[in-house]
């Protein structure tokens, strides 16, 4: 049947348009144009090929490979054009990169896995670039053809024309605010470096330009650049013939700002001329350009610099600049030119970054004002002392000291633009609520008592539907005044302390400091340290009109001090909580204090100025680095009420600015969060403690009852001879791959794998030096503080040829190639780091094994959770959602049997359990739930098992056998074999018959990633050996896989059989048996 005409053509949304970025993934075999799903969620076109590397770990393995490819390798799929040797020949480049920049850090950066991927398709791109431009040029333009074809039959105008040559020549990468991108930008200098090095073009690049918005951030980056081991210098603006001194080339990076870029020659400005039009350009923030007709001059220069040389561009705010600049071309070029994109819609969904929450404002703000201002300082102020009450606690999670701030368009002076006048009236708001506030104690204590004791309808804080717009949003102050027995008065005392820094409390005090045009500070009465400051462009003009206005308890003073603050505001250590300013502080403002957000003036056009705001609130380091928020970073743990210091609060003084910021979130398809909803489940202990069930762990100490930790009680161990443990088992590496990879791009092909060993030649051309540091960085990623390592140490280490062996051509050992130098280097460094790795282990298992001991479970030890509900949050938005939490949670309440679904919920009563219920959420829905739920793998196992003892309960009951099953807890708290590495099975599993106890440790795992000879495959031998060392005859040790991969995508070269002896089951291809034989092993 023809299709039906569409009535009407529609322009295609701009997410829609990226080609170049579809084009890549379609060289990984998806077809970036077919509907994919997950569940019920559309994905976007890059989403399959992310998912194969998502949920890999972070990291290398100890072959200096990244999990991230060896996740994709795995899964690349048959009709890939990208293929296995082209990905690990580029892996290797990424690596070499990688550690470059890691070379003279002493925190080296570890990739998360979308910044791994945009340095895979830079590689992808540059690769063909310099390759075969003609080619590169016809592959997007048939794939242009498909995509247009495509989007015309569904009704849309796609504006996507074929790419010209002279397109080739830029990329850009929109990642969100914190997301990491100068480190990306600092491979990509050194991606392009090494493709162009083999190509003509680097005899032609006359420089390699840095432009940034600002002098500021210039020097940020000079120091970034630093780190990462790339010469960078300030563009030299004194020269008549800056062309011909242009002579560095891609050896070095020169940096200006785009505001010094020009039409001819000034004090301060270059002629872009002067620079030629062969450079490499890195341009930060590019979105600056699109806007105003003197940005869209930058624009054009940027644009000349470059014509033919090349442009890396990045930006968080492509997408919006390009909207706002209303221009076809402008639109179309981008869509052409962004190779990844990681906006901060994606950045948020993957956990990254702090949470946010919107303060509307009240429906009558004007009557209002001194109690909603009042809130929000409640609301700064309770992060403010949950930090610095519970910093012990939080420190693993990088939590910086929280500070408040105000920022709006510009703030100048009174007689300026309606803009400027409009945010100075902002700031005349804020400092007399600061002043009245802290006036009279009688008049703010009792507003503090009714926000804190009163409810919505007594305080007036309604929004515009009638909900309370602070709902549960004090709940550790709360705390804090029914624990200490404070009066409303004592905690304004504490705000007085705390935040403004004078516990005696006085006047506002605002002065100028002095010799600076843009910084005022701010303090309470005599207090020594300021508690706020002022940046704004005529901070002089400022000053005189608040004197001017003559407010109520502010004094207008002369400072004595004569040194700016701003540039130490980023330290947790600065004094200063409240920073009032202008936007221009905003772009590429290195600070991850900003927790509380206040909106003043911000223009209509300012979209890209809103989430630049909004990215600096955002931005968290995380457990671990991780940049993840708590719930994401450890999902089995986070510590009480972190989640207040792991959110942005954000709040406006007018309603129109609050207003645009909600159409923003609702631009970029993000909850409003201006309400979130908590419902709570019981969580309950049903272990009957009689049944004496047991667990392994170590023993406790007489002294103090802890139990022993190989770190804090075990000899510190020191690198020395080998093991013969480890002598007999061998330490192998296998470089065929590796060099195979290298060897294709030649068209060369390797024969038969050949074993070798160094002799003492190779061994006289290594940096020891080299591998002494690089062995102690490995120690230092994995934690090993208590690992002594001797640089004498690693040429005797090496010496010894029997305990490894190196799988490498045998040309690449001889002597007659120099280049075969760099890659003994590697292998030696490989080598020590799976040594390394193999001994700490060994170490710590001759240490914890004759300490391990079978006890029985007991309240607080760990086993069971602590926690005594399951709290369910979600954005009070999600009504579909929200309907899906109350249906399960009235099935529970009214103990209903089985598997209970609503939507994206799962929830068990399984009273085989230890505690009750289970909850699963699926993968990716907005649902928080803590105590961590089941993932899909985990809750398949449960209801299997649950299944089966229905199904088998006479027989079970007849024999006598009972079974018990219990989630176990997260690292830390829960059962882990570091003889495994570190390895915590998700379940412990009982069987008791006639007074004996079967305990297996289950594992719901992908096999994807691993090979028979993986540690948690061979755990099951491991056990055994454990067990032989116990006293106890009454209890019996098992260990088991069980796997969602499908038997034929494993190519192990064994049969299901002979992995079921290894005690590895297929939860899909043996559904119906693998519960039984995990019992029948059991009780054998």
């Amino acid at each position: 049947m023809a299709r039906k005409p569409k009535s009407k053509v529609k322009p295609l949304p701009f997410g829609h348009k990226l080609v170049l970025n579809q084009w890549i993934v379609s060289l990984f075999g998806f077809d970036p144009l077919k509907d994919h799903k997950d569940g019920k969620r559309t994905l976007r076109p890059v989403q399959p090929l992310a998912k194969t590397v998502k949920d890999a770990p972070e990291g290398m393995t100890s072959e200096n490979l990244h999990h991230f490819y060896k996740a994709l390798d795995v899964h690349l799929q048959a009709g890939a054009e990208i293929t296995h040797a082209d990905l690990l020949r580029y892996e290797h480049n990424i690596v070499s990169h990688t550690l470059a920049i890691n070379e003279k850090r002493d925190r080296p950066i570890v990739w998360k896995y979308y910044q791994w991927l945009s340095l895979l398709f830079a590689e992808i791109y540059l690769d063909r670039f310099f390759a075969d431009r003609a080619a590169l040029l016809d592959a997007l333009n048939e794939y242009v053809d498909a995509f247009d074809t495509y989007w015309t039959d569904e009704g849309y105008e796609t504006g996507i024309t074929p790419y010209e040559i002279d397109d080739l020549n830029k990329l850009c990468l929109q990642n969100a605010t914190g997301s990491g991108k100068t480190l990306l930008m600092h491979v990509n200098f050194l991606q392009f470096r090494h493709y162009a090095s083999k190509s003509p073009l680097k005899h032609d690049l006359t420089r390699t330009v840095l432009i940034t918005p600002n002098e500021q951030l210039s020097l940020q980056h000079a120091r970034e650049m630093k780190g990462s081991n790339i010469v960078a210098s300030r563009l030299l603006t004194d020269s008549g013939d800056l062309l011909s001194s242009g002579k560095n080339g891609l050896r070095q990076v020169d940096f200006t700002e785009v505001t010094k870029l020009g039409e001819t020659d000034g004090p301060n400005v270059i002629a872009t001329r002067n620079l030629g039009d062969q450079n490499l350009l890195l341009v930060d923030e590019a979105h600056r350009g699109m806007g105003s007709q003197e940005e869209r001059g930058w624009f054009r220069s940027r644009a000349r610099l470059s014509e033919k040389g090349f442009v890396f561009e990045y930006s968080a705010t492509l997408k919006e600049a390009v909207t706002a600049a209303k221009r076809p071309d402008i639109e179309a070029s981008y869509a052409k030119t962004i190779l990844f994109d990681y906006s901060y819609r994606y950045f948020y969904e993957d956990g990254y970054g702090k949470d946010y929450r919107i303060f509307n404002l009240p429906r009558t703000f004007s009557q209002l004002e001194f109690s909603y201002l009042t809130a929000c300082l409640l609301s700064f102020y309770q992060q403010l002392k949950l930090y610095e009450d519970k910093q012990g606690i939080y420190a693993p999670y990088n939590i910086e000291k929280p500070l408040w701030v105000f920022v709006g368009s510009s703030v100048t002076k009174a007689t300026g633009s309606k803009a400027e006048k409009a945010t100075v009236s902002d700031v005349g708001k804020i400092l007399a609520f600061i002043a009245k506030f802290l006036k009279s104690e009688g008049t703010s204590a009792a507003e503090i008592e009714r926000i804190l004791t009163g409810n919505a309808q007594e305080t007036g804080l309604l929004d515009e539907n009638g909900g309370d717009i602070f709902a549960g949003g004090f709940v550790y102050l709360q705390q804090l005044m029914l624990r200490e027995g404070w009066k409303p008065g004592d905690l304004f005392r504490d705000i007085l302390e705390k935040l403004f820094q004078n516990r005696a409390g006085g006047e506002l005090s605002i002065a100028r400091i002095k010799g600076d045009e843009n910084e005022i500070m701010l303090r309470v009465g005599q207090a020594e340290k300021p508690f706020g400051l002022i940046n704004v462009g005529d901070a002089s003009g400022l000053a005189t009109h608040i004197a001017e206005q003559e407010f109520d308890n502010v004094a207008v003073l002369e400072s004595e001090f004569a040194e700016t603050m701003f540039g130490q505001i980023n330290l947790s250590s600065s004094p200063v909580n409240l920073l009032i300013g202008s936007k221009r502080f905003v772009e590429g403002w290195d600070c991850w204090r900003v927790s509380t957000l206040g909106l003043m003036h911000v223009g209509k056009s300012e979209g890209a100025q809103i989430i630049q705001l909004f990215g600096r609130g955002v931005r968290l380091k995380g457990h671990d680095w991780s940049l993840q928020r708590s719930g994401f970073a450890t999902p089995t743990y986070q510590p009480e009420l972190i989640q207040y210091v792991e959110t942005l609060n954000v709040f406006g003084i007018e309603a129109d600015f609050m207003e645009r910021f909600r159409k923003f979130l609702e631009e970029e398809e993000l909850p409003r969060n201006d309400q979130k909803q908590v419902f709570t489940v019981p969580l309950t202990v049903t272990y009957d403690f009689g049944q004496r069930l047991k667990v392994l762990r170590p023993r406790k100490k007489r002294g103090d009852g802890r139990e022993y930790d190989f770190k804090r009680d075990g000899a510190v161990p020191a690198l020395t001879l080998v093991p013969a443990k480890i002598r007999q088992k061998g330490v192998t590496i296998d470089w065929y791959p590796r060099i195979q990879s290298l060897e294709s791009k030649k068209g060369s092909r390797l024969g038969t794998k050949e074993e070798t060993v160094f002799e003492d030649g190779h061994l006289d051309f290594l940096d020891y030096d080299d591998l002494f540091f690089r062995l102690e960085k490995f120690k230092r990623e994995r934690t090993w503080h208590n690992l002594n390592i001797s640089k004498s140490m690693i040429r005797a280490l090496l010496t010894d040829r029997t305990w490894y062996k190196v799988v490498v051509p045998s040309g690449k050992m001889e002597f007659s190639d120099f280049g075969n130098v760099a890659l003994w280097q590697e292998m030696a460094a490989e080598l020590l780091q799976k040594f390394s790795e193999e001994y700490y282990n060994y170490c710590k298992a001759a240490f914890i094994e004759p300490r391990l001991e079978l006890r029985e479970i007991e309240a607080g030890d760990g086993s069971l959770p602590e926690a005594e509900e399951y709290q369910l949050i979600v954005d009070a938005s999600e009504t579909a959602l929200i309907n899906d939490i109350q249906n399960l949670t009235g099935e529970i309440s009214a103990r209903k049997a089985g598997v209970l679904r609503a939507g994206d919920l799962k929830g068990c009563l399984f009273g085989t359990h230890l505690y009750e219920p289970v909850l699963h959420a699926a993968k990716g829905s907005k649902i928080q739930i803590a105590p961590v739920s089941l993932n899909e793998s985990e809750f398949q196992f449960l209801d299997d098992l649950r299944l089966f003892i229905e199904k088998d309960q006479a027989r079970l009951a007849a024999e006598g056998i009972e079974l018990f099953l219990l989630r176990n807890e997260s690292r830390g708290r829960g059962v882990g074999f570091f003889e495994a590495g570190n390895f915590y099975p998700d379940f412990l599993l009982w069987l008791v018959k006639d007074g004996r106890q079967h305990l297996a440790f289950v594992e719901p795992h992908g096999l994807q990633h691993e090979g028979p000879g993986h540690k948690k495959v061979e755990f099951h031998r491991v056990i055994k050996d454990i067990q032989a060392r116990l006293t106890s005859e009454n209890v019996v040790l098992n260990s088991f896989i069980v796997t969602p991969t499908r038997f034929g995508k494993l190519n192990w070269g064994k049969t299901i059989q002979e992995l079921e002896a290894m005690h590895v089951l297929f939860m899909e291809d043996q559904r119906d048996i693998y519960i039984a034989s995990i019992i029948q092993k059991m009780a054998a």
